[in-house]
């Protein structure tokens, strides 16, 4: 139940930013306290979106929590604006704060999945929020009828390639093929 747990929701994090092709600043958020209570991160990192609403008019973000080896919350999040260092640490006013620009990576959806799902089964996360994102995401569309997906495979996609492929089994549902494509 954990795995399967565990890949619904690296799924959902891949499929959102998969689905959010503008989400190309990584940022990484600490907290300057040793913050280890989640919820009480989670209300201070929720201010400062609404901080950061005020310089970015139009702010798209998915932000994913882990625990620091001492114990402490920091935030993974990706953005779609990218800031000054300063003015982003001012923003956040609460510790540490580091930039990268997404570049070069193929499937940013999963490898950022892979990054910030590592411990997700950690107690401290039961009935806390595992994924924070801004309410104006694209969300992904998923077909799982075969009619369906027959009909997008022609129409919507014709000879584009898919960025991920992959076979599994499913012990309800067979042999399942996933297919990943972004405009």
């Amino acid at each position: 139940m954990r795995d399967f747990s565990l890949r619904r929701t690296r799924a959902r994090i891949t499929r959102l930013i998969d689905s959010n092709l503008d989400l190309k600043v990584f940022v990484t958020l600490t907290f300057k306290e040793n913050i280890k209570e989640l919820s009480e991160a989670n209300i201070i990192f929720n201010k400062f979106t609404k901080r950061l609403k005020r310089k970015i008019t139009n702010l798209k973000y998915l932000a994913v929590p882990e625990f620091q080896k001492r114990g402490a919350v920091h935030y993974h999040v990706l953005i779609n604006s990218e800031m000054a260092h300063d003015t982003l640490q001012e923003i956040w006013g609460q510790g540490f704060v580091m930039i990268n620009k997404v570049k070069h990576v193929n499937n940013l959806g999963m490898y950022i999945s892979k990054y910030v799902g590592k411990d997700l089964f950690d107690i401290r996360y039961f009935g806390k929020r595992k994924i924070l994102a801004s309410k104006n995401l694209e969300q992904p569309i998923i077909i799982t009828v075969y009619k369906e997906v027959k009909e997008f495979m022609i129409n919507a996609i014709g000879n584009i390639k898919p960025i991920f492929d992959k076979l599994y089994r499913s012990d309800w549902l067979g042999k399942i093929r996933y297919r990943l494509y972004t405009p």
